[in-house]
C-alpha cells in the first residue's frame, strides 16, 4: 500500500462517516431517537472492517458518534482506528448548527487529537470556526483553507445528520459547506432512482430504497492527483468532484431513514460496497 498513512485513514476516517451517514428527523416522542448501527465494508469483494455509527437526539439537540477499525486482514498490514463525535442543534441556515466536534485518529504508534469548535451565534452564515489538533499541524495544513473560506461551514458528521433529516421527506437533494481542518468542500446530494433490496447474509435491512448521488465539490485544500494517490481528498486530474451512490431506508418501523447500501468505484480504484449489517435501537438515557 503506498502513502498509507495519508490514505487510508482520511478515507475511513472522513468519506465513510458521510457515506453511511446518519439518522435524524423530528419523529414524536414515542419513537426510536437513539440508535447504534453497524456497517461493514467491502473493497473487491474482500471484508476490511465495520463501522458503527450512533446517533442520540432529544428535541432539536442531536449528538453522533463514529467509531472504525480495521478489520482482521486489513489490521495485519496496518494497525489503525478512528473515533468521532460531533454534537449541536437542528436549525440554522444549513439545517444544522455544530456545537462541537472531536475526533481521535491511530495509525500504527502515532496518535491525532483534533477538535473544530464553533463560536455563537451557531448555524449562522458567519459562525467562527476553530481548529486545534495535537500534535500540532504542518504551516502547509493550517493554512490550506484561508480563514475567510472557514466561517459558517459545518462539520461532516454533523453534515451528514442534516442531509440524513432532509431525507426524512423522500428527497436527497442538499448541498452543505464543510470544513475539516484540512480541507474545504462542499458535500452535494442529488436524487437517483430508488430500488428494493432484500435481506441476505450482508444487509438486515429489506425494502425500498431511495436513491441518491453524493459528490465531494473541492473548494481548497486539495492537493493535485498524483500517480498513486488519487483519492477523494485530491483533486481529480479530469476537475470532475468524485462521488458514490447510496440508498436510504427505514429498518425501523417508525423510526429514522438511514442509509442502507452505498456503492463507490474511487475508494481503493476498485468497487467498494457497503451494506447495513446491525440496527440496534438503544434505551434513552434518564
Amino acid at each position: 500500500m503506498m502513502n498509507t498513512s495519508r490514505r487510508i485513514p482520511p478515507l475511513h476516517a472522513s468519506v465513510l462517516s458521510l457515506l453511511l451517514a446518519l439518522p435524524a428527523g423530528a419523529q414524536a416522542a414515542e419513537t426510536p431517537q437513539h440508535l447504534r448501527l453497524g456497517y461493514d465494508v467491502y473493497v473487491g469483494g474482500l471484508k476490511m472492517g465495520r463501522m458503527t455509527l450512533e446517533t442520540d437526539i432529544k428535541g432539536d439537540d442531536y449528538r453522533v458518534s463514529v467509531a472504525a477499525e480495521a478489520g482482521d486482514m486489513l489490521a495485519r498490514l496496518i494497525k489503525w482506528s478512528y473515533t468521532a463525535e460531533a454534537e449541536g442543534t437542528f436549525g440554522g441556515v444549513h439545517g444544522v448548527a455544530p456545537r462541537h466536534f472531536h475526533s481521535l485518529r491511530t495509525l500504527r504508534d502515532k496518535s491525532w487529537d483534533a477538535t473544530l469548535s464553533y463560536t455563537a451565534p451557531y448555524g449562522a452564515r458567519d459562525t467562527a470556526v476553530s481548529f486545534t489538533q495535537t500534535p500540532a499541524p504542518s504551516p502547509e495544513d493550517a493554512n490550506a483553507v484561508p480563514m475567510d473560506q472557514r466561517p459558517g461551514t459545518v462539520d461532516l458528521l454533523s453534515a451528514a445528520a442534516a442531509i440524513s433529516r432532509h431525507a426524512e421527506g423522500g428527497d436527497c437533494a442538499s448541498r452543505l459547506p464543510v470544513y475539516d481542518g484540512r480541507r474545504r468542500y462542499d458535500v452535494v446530494m442529488e436524487s437517483r432512482p430508488g430500488r428494493h433490496i432484500e435481506k441476505s447474509d450482508y444487509t438486515v435491512f429489506e425494502g425500498d430504497a431511495i436513491g441518491c448521488h453524493v459528490a465531494i465539490v473541492p473548494v481548497a485544500g486539495f492537493k493535485p492527483a498524483g500517480r498513486g494517490s488519487q483519492n477523494f481528498w485530491t483533486a481529480a486530474p479530469d476537475g470532475k468532484p468524485r462521488g458514490f451512490d447510496l440508498w436510504i431506508g427505514r429498518p425501523v418501523p417508525g423510526g429514522p431513514v438511514v442509509p442502507v447500501r452505498l456503492e463507490a468505484g474511487e475508494l481503493f480504484f476498485t468497487h467498494v460496497i457497503g451494506h447495513l449489517a446491525q440496527v440496534e435501537v438503544v434505551p434513552p438515557r434518564p
